[in-house]
């Protein structure tokens, strides 16, 4: 069977299309672009946690959704064979609950038995499309297995999700180790880089002022490894864009040699990365951020940003401190030196084009 013969098409990511751009808004655009101009549904991301339906917020959060996402569907680029689906739903996750809003939903998608499913998390709703679609892919950017927010019941669905997907990706070894004797068609493809969007620009060295950092400030951050850093180097000055979904993320920003600047769309990022002389990647190293394989590695290096990262496994294979330096505690960067030889080919073995090349090749050997 080829890709355009399903008849519908219907996507899960796990974060809205206002994020951050991610792995998983690169790959379903790129399915878009591949499929076009047949449509493909792309559903709010319905979540991994329960709500105490006993409490306001359980309700509130009910009546809000479809405010939610329709503020949030314009951030990043959108085509117009792209469905978003925002479906009424019970923001609680049970096998009852997990098909009563399969019913809920499904007359707003479209849908067929001859369905071609994607996802990035799972759960008892998510499952139900899972499980009647004629082709199910799997994508994986993390390590779920232990993450300690999700409980046993969620890391069970997505468990029987691996068994019986068509075929897993994912993108860091540790989830690969995880569930390798689960299911055969499991494939490693990490994370890749648009040197489009990221590209050098020529700059004077004084305009390169910034130690710089790109993402949000979320649960994985070394806060206190971050906060020495900065503390240490008082002569630098410090840049950082994203969102703040921490509130030690707080206490960084307030830093006297920070400057901050929220969330903003990709395609404005490259100008300030040509303001930093190095970028950083200051994740905490344990047993989750081991699966944790940051997309801001290869944006760096592509547009020309030098990285001092933590020694997260999926980084550190990389290291080579012609470019990327790898320290396990707070330092003076003042001394660091970059010559940047060879980035060049790093960059251009790990594209998004090379990436999507060898997964488009995967799933059409899989529906052989």
């Amino acid at each position: 069977m080829e890709l355009n013969g399903f008849e519908s098409y219907t996507f899960f990511p796990g974060q809205h299309w206002s994020h951050t751009w991610e792995r998983q808004h690169e790959i379903i655009t790129r399915f878009a672009k591949y499929l076009y101009p047949q449509i493909i549904n792309i559903c709010s991301p319905l979540g991994l946690l329960n709500h105490n339906p006993l409490n306001k917020s359980f309700w509130s959060r009910i009546r809000n959704y479809r405010k939610h996402q329709a503020l949030s569907d314009s951030q990043n680029p959108v085509m117009d064979n792209m469905h978003f689906i925002n479906a009424p739903h019970i923001p609680f996750h049970s096998k009852c609950i997990g098909l009563l809003n399969y019913n809920l939903m499904k007359s707003q998608m479209g849908i067929s038995e001859n369905n071609f499913f994607w996802s990035t998390y799972m759960n008892p709703t998510v499952y139900e499309f899972f499980r009647r679609s004629k082709f199910k892919v799997y994508d994986l950017a993390e390590r779920r297995s232990t993450n300690p927010h999700l409980n046993k019941t969620i890391l069970s669905w997505e468990n029987q999700a691996v068994r019986e997907a068509n075929v897993v990706f994912v993108d860091n070894h540790a989830t690969y180790n995880d569930y390798k004797d689960l299911n055969p068609n499991i494939y490693y493809i990490p994370q890749g880089v648009n040197c489009d969007s990221f590209y050098p620009i020529e700059t004077l060295p004084e305009e390169k002022k910034y130690i710089g950092y790109i993402g949000n400030l979320h649960f994985a951050i070394d806060y206190d490894f971050l906060k020495a850093l900065i503390t240490s180097n008082p002569e630098e000055q410090f840049l950082f864009i994203g969102g703040i979904l921490e509130n030690k993320g707080y206490e960084i920003i307030n830093l006297p040699n920070v400057t901050y600047v929220n969330q903003i769309p990709k395609d404005e990022l490259n100008k300030y990365l040509a303001q930093m002389k190095v970028g950083l990647i200051p994740y905490i190293v344990n047993d989750h951020t081991v699966g944790v394989y940051p997309t801001k590695l290869f944006e760096y290096l592509s547009a020309g940003v030098p990285v001092i990262s933590t020694p997260l496994p999926e980084v550190q294979q990389y290291a080579n401190d012609d470019y990327l330096k790898i320290i396990d505690a707070p330092t003076s960067i003042n001394g660091f030196k970059f010559p940047m030889k060879e980035t060049d080919k790093l960059v251009s073995n790990n594209t998004w084009d090379v990436r999507w090349s060898e997964y488009i090749k995967i799933i059409k050997s899989c529906l052989q």
